[in-house]
């Protein structure tokens, strides 16, 4: 069989196998997102433990290599483990909250969560590890070979990358499931393993990928230590830029799966178009040191511009209202922005690794070892970069100073290879260069979360409502589900708007404590009205705090109350000097945590549970708007017990509503509804008995 004929198999199932890998990435996290949490602390977790299994599955693979000799077969050997854990971890993940609700997680911290996720994804992870390193030990046999083929065939396992994250989020999902849509990625790796199969029966496949000399010889290490520094470089910074742009992007599609898979397909695309722009013979005629010297200066202003960008997208952003009669054309023309913006600094995040990649691995007998391992240091150094963003500088910090931040450190990194620039004075030309480079990264455009909101707002208004649109911001913070602020409208001071990624969350009066909004003061009350000798309470989010002071107007024990994200409680505390209106109740107990954690945790039966997330379309609060959910509040009830459950009619649509309230029914055993037309909202009340609506009762 001609070599042409292997690069077309390998690349077959390079991209099939990147593109299942991405799929269950997506499946994974949104699955265990409804056991060990929905927090961005939880969703870490996830992605660390599984990057982490990628990471030493790439770093022993050499290992395994030298052990069984032939690469082919170990790789389809591997992608029967993947189909096959995934599809038996299937029942335990959609039932592992129950099984975990033994256990005392939250008590037990971050650690716990930490060592189950890594039990139970550790054996498909670490095989999707294997995947690359053992097809570019079978695809590439000749030493001038190593850098066209390692960027081609990398940006073709990324390219099957993306079509994996936007198959599984835009239409896999919506139309099959998560149980459905695991079948279907797992049918992708036993279809790699039928064709390998019976390509391997033939003589060709049988003898040609048996690693004849397996025994690595030495290579010279001159440059090996300088390559992996760039992986780890250019690994921690794509990581890190790809949370903060998601995070500053997500406000603009909306936090939900669609969202979030096309800004992941954005960014590689991106790679992908980098990897084969390097695969040019005339690309493979540079200095490798030349090509990363420049390629990282490049990639420092690339990056540089792409923050100045997002900074500019907000003006970006109204520019592009003139499209809004087609909504067709305004939302792509949006992603398209928004990708343009992207594509030069993720382009050469494609194009660099490859690069540094042959530098590593430039001995075709140890070619299969290096790859492994070069792979495994870019892995974990994204680990690591995700960790110290979204752990540590976004929220102690900025998106604006990690973004700033990132961009320096590569530009630092592009000394490593200085010494090898034969140019006159080219350590003055860096000098003078990164002088500039500061300079402009302070005076040129930054994030400003504040204009963004306020674009995301105006969004809101309906185009015939001619309203006071100056406003005065009274905080604004990054939390753990988004861009927590509050503001006013100065024709309104008193009026206090809490927002979410620039969506209402509630509002507070603080000039009269008795002018409540009204569903949320609902919410509270109707549920003792309904079982007026309840004693205790458990309330799913804080808000503005309107539903917990109406509950505790009432005769209750307890009130115990769930907040997914700290920021929210830190905006209502500025307006009370730094306390919650609530604090001197004693009766109310207020913590950080998912709701679904807490209520599983908890041994407590309730009289009455409250439910009123804001947006059911978003990912956090579609986690509490499900069957699955009010199954797990139904057997937190007592037995006259109440639940409440908001469910907001704006920007909500036909399936969505009809899905909610057909998942609410099927539940609960009686069910009683109120619906205000002019405000758009719906409240249901189940119970597992006869609910009593006493009216004159409730006159009184």
């Amino acid at each position: 069989m001609s070599s042409i004929s292997t690069k077309w198999i390998v690349s077959l199932f390079l991209l099939l196998s990147g593109a299942s890998a991405l799929m269950y990435q997506v499946l994974w996290v949104r699955l265990l997102s409804l056991s060990i949490g929905a927090t961005s602390v939880s969703i870490s977790i996830v992605l660390a433990t599984f990057f982490l299994g990628l990471g030493l599955g790439s770093y022993f693979t050499g290992t395994i290599i030298k052990k069984f000799k032939n690469s082919f077969k170990i790789y389809l050997f591997a992608e029967i483990i993947i189909a096959l854990s995934a599809v038996l971890l299937l029942p335990i993940l959609l039932n592992l909250d129950y099984y975990i609700s033994m256990l005392h997680i939250v008590e037990a911290g971050l650690g716990l969560k930490f060592f189950i996720v890594m039990l139970l994804l550790f054996i498909p992870t670490f095989f999707i590890g294997t995947t690359f390193p053992l097809l570019m030990s079978v695809a590439i046999k000749q030493k001038n070979e190593i850098g066209l083929k390692l960027a081609y065939f990398y940006a073709i396992n990324t390219a099957g990358a993306v079509v994996g994250v936007l198959l599984s989020g835009l239409i896999l999902i919506p139309h099959f499931g998560l149980d459905g849509t695991l079948y279907i990625a797992a049918s992708l790796n036993l279809f790699i393993v039928l064709v390998g199969f019976v390509l391997y029966k033939l003589s060709y496949f049988s003898s040609v990928f048996i690693l004849k000399s397996y025994i690595a010889t030495q290579e010279p290490t001159r440059f090996n230590n300088k390559a992996l520094i760039v992986l780890f470089v250019t690994g921690l910074s794509a990581m890190a830029t790809e949370v903060g742009w998601m995070k500053y992007l997500i406000i603009y599609t909306g936090n939900t799966i669609y969202g979030f898979s096309l800004i992941l397909a954005m960014f590689l695309t991106g790679v992908t178009i980098g990897s084969f722009m390097v695969r040019s013979q005339y690309l493979s005629k540079i200095d490798i040191n030349k090509f990363l010297f420049f390629g990282l200066i490049l990639l420092s202003i690339m990056l540089l511009v792409a923050r100045i960008g997002l900074g500019e997208f907000p003006e970006i952003y109204e520019q592009l209202s003139i499209f809004k009669d087609n909504p067709f054309i305004y939302k792509w023309s949006k992603y398209f922005a928004m990708f343009l913006l992207l594509l030069p600094a993720t382009a050469l995040f494609g194009a660099l690794f490859p690069i540094a990649l042959k530098l590593y691995s430039n001995n075709i007998y140890s070619l299969y070892s290096h790859v492994g391992k070069a792979y495994a240091i870019n892995i974990i150094a994204g680990i690591l970069g995700s960790i110290i963003a979204g752990f540590w500088i976004i929220p102690y910090f900025s998106t604006d100073i990690l973004l700033t931040a990132v961009a320096l450190l590569v530009l630092v990194s592009s000394l490593l290879f200085i010494k090898d620039i034969k140019i006159k004075k080219i350590s003055y030309i860096w000098v003078g260069f990164s002088i500039v480079f500061i300079l402009l990264s302070d005076k040129l455009t930054h994030i400003d979360y504040r204009s963004m909101i306020g674009i995301v707002l105006k969004q809101g208004i309906p185009a015939n409502v001619h309203i006071n649109t100056k406003t005065t911001t009274h905080y604004l913070k990054e939390g753990q589900t988004g861009v927590i602020s509050i503001f006013s409208y100065d024709n309104k001071p008193c009026i206090m708007k809490l927002l979410n990624n620039g969506r209402n969350e509630s509002w507070i009066d603080i000039c009269d404590e008795n002018n409540l909004l009204l569903n949320e003061f609902l919410l509270g009350e109707i549920p003792f009205l309904l079982n007026p000798l309840a004693k205790d309470a458990f309330v799913v989010g804080y808000g503005g705090g309107t539903t917990v002071k109406a509950l505790a107007m009432n005769n209750l024990d307890s009130i115990d109350v769930v907040e997914l994200d700290s920021a929210i409680l830190d905006a209502v505390r500025t307006l009370y000097n730094n306390k919650l209106p609530t604090d001197s109740d004693k009766r109310v107990k207020v913590i950080v945590n998912d709701a679904r954690n807490a209520l599983l945790m908890s041994k407590k039966s309730y009289d009455i549970i409250v439910s009123q997330p804001s947006h059911p379309w978003l990912s956090g609060s579609s986690n509490i708007m499900n069957k699955d959910f009010f199954e797990i509040v139904k057997s937190r009830l007592s037995q006259g017990g109440i639940n409440a459950q908001w469910v907001p009619l704006f920007k909500i649509d036909t399936a969505t509503l009809k899905s909610i309230i057909k998942a609410y029914i099927d539940t609960f055993e009686y069910v009683i509804s109120f619906v205000n037309i002019q405000t758009r909202d719906l409240l249901l009340f189940g119970s597992k008995q006869p609910i009593v609506f006493n009216y004159e009762s409730i006159q009184k």
